[in-house]
């Protein structure tokens, strides 16, 4: 899917640094100093309750809560649908992708952001990671995999039932980095990446891996404020509040609680 290049609408004029911020308690706490993110280009395309389609492009802060809503699934990920393999940049809302835990479901929400080679001062270096074959079992993936830094993969290990007491977690694909079978790459020209919604979270499976779709999280609120979360909604036009985007449908395990519980 491409979406047309054109400048979007001006976003709201509030630094990231200033969101979410708590009053000073009667002892200011030692804090480090705040960060100012750039801004950056995102675009969306959401199916509305009367089947028309909403196109949001906008600019926004490159914070990473933004950008993990953009972020997980690089050009050229082939995603399985009742249709047969679609590459994940060819999809539109509407579509039914085959997901692991609830069959086909109608994608409701696609966005993208491009990835630069160079990124400006304050960005986080551009990666993605590579998934060479088999790398987690036989045909997972099969062909190699593409993914960016905001994908979760769905890990399971007897031992998550002592960790939290559950038989699979949701695991940043950052936490497998091992330069064999998940290998960090730096992109040698601008690269788009992508992440879909449906209307609840679920498991999407793409060549042969189990990657999930996305879900802001139960935190959201005090990680952005009010004014954040008033920006971040608005890119998605199908809900009317965060609490649409229902239960998660796994638990999620943070990259230093996996490096604790497995050795990484």
């Amino acid at each position: 899917m491409t979406y047309p290049h054109r400048p979007g609408p001006p976003a709201i004029a509030r630094p990231v640094a200033q969101l979410g911020q708590q009053p000073w308690t009667a002892r200011r706490p030692k804090v480090s100093p705040q960060v100012s993110f750039p801004m950056r280009r995102f675009e969306a395309l959401a199916l509305l309750p009367d089947n028309s389609l909403a196109e949001v492009i906008k600019r926004a802060p490159a914070h990473p809560i933004f950008e993990g809503a953009f972020c997980a699934f690089a050009r050229g990920t082939i995603i399985a649908t009742e249709d047969g393999p679609v590459a994940v940049e060819d999809l539109l809302p509407g579509t039914k992708v085959e997901t692991r835990d609830g069959g086909y479901q109608p994608l409701l929400w696609i966005g993208t952001i491009t990835l630069l080679p160079n990124q400006q001062p304050g960005q986080t270096p551009s990666r993605l990671f590579r998934i060479p074959v088999d790398s987690f079992g036989p045909a997972r993936p099969m062909p190699d995999l593409m993914l960016a830094p905001h994908a979760r993969l769905l890990h399971r290990h007897t031992k998550l039932r002592e960790i939290m007491q559950a038989e699979a977690a949701l695991t940043p694909i950052t936490a497998f980095e091992d330069g064999q079978s998940v290998i960090r790459v730096a992109p040698a020209s601008p690269v788009s990446t992508y992440h879909l919604a449906f209307r609840d979270h679920h498991i999407v499976r793409t060549n042969g891996l189990e990657v999930e779709s996305f879900h802001p999280g139960t935190d959201l609120m005090r990680r952005i404020g009010a004014d954040g979360m008033r920006l971040f909604m608005s890119f998605f036009p199908h809900l009317t509040s965060v609490n649409d985007f229902g239960p998660m449908v796994a638990p999620r395990l943070s990259k230093e609680e996996y490096e604790d519980a497995f050795g990484g």
